[in-house]
């Protein structure tokens, strides 16, 4: 995965108190990542931290469009998403707390890219469909020729 300073916080040099961050995620982001889900997209997080010494918690408000693919014909779509979660991250060695997130303390820097496109990720639909009648035509015709029906099943008897 490619690092994007754009996206990097260093949470050592946040003072106490509560922090807000701006950040755009548009195609040359996701084209950056090594993932192969979303082809592109216009989507804007707002980051709310809440900074209390080495601990930080993240309020991360996802909302825009993503370019992924139909299951159905296979041609891209557009789908909207939006999303919030909350995140705790501390400055410290993990010691297998499941949900906390560790940063090291030598080096302070938190690095959202991989954060934010995953909750973006996840607030996709499972099932990725065109709406009806939007899908590409020749694929739904042929996914129609291939189509069993009763009239076929009694024929072949």
């Amino acid at each position: 995965m490619s690092t994007n300073k754009e996206y990097q916080i260093s949470l050592t040099a946040l003072s106490e108190g509560e922090h807000d961050y701006h950040f755009h995620m548009d195609n040359a982001f996701f084209q950056e990542l090594e993932q192969d889900e979303i082809q592109g997209g216009d989507v804007d997080a707002l980051v709310h931290i809440t900074a209390r010494g080495v601990s930080f918690v993240l309020q991360i408000d996802i909302k825009g469009k993503v370019i992924i693919t139909c299951d159905r014909c296979l041609d891209p779509m557009e789908q909207e998403v939006d999303s919030t979660d909350k995140l705790l991250v501390k400055l410290g060695i993990s010691n297998s707390e499941d949900e906390v997130i560790y940063v090291s303390p030598d080096e302070g820097i938190l690095d959202l890219s991989w954060l934010l496109y995953e909750q973006t990720e996840l607030s996709l639909p499972i099932v990725h469909r065109h709406q009806e009648g939007m899908c590409n035509p020749q694929m739904e015709e042929l996914l129609r020729s291939h189509l069993c029906t009763e009239a076929n099943q009694n024929e072949d008897n």
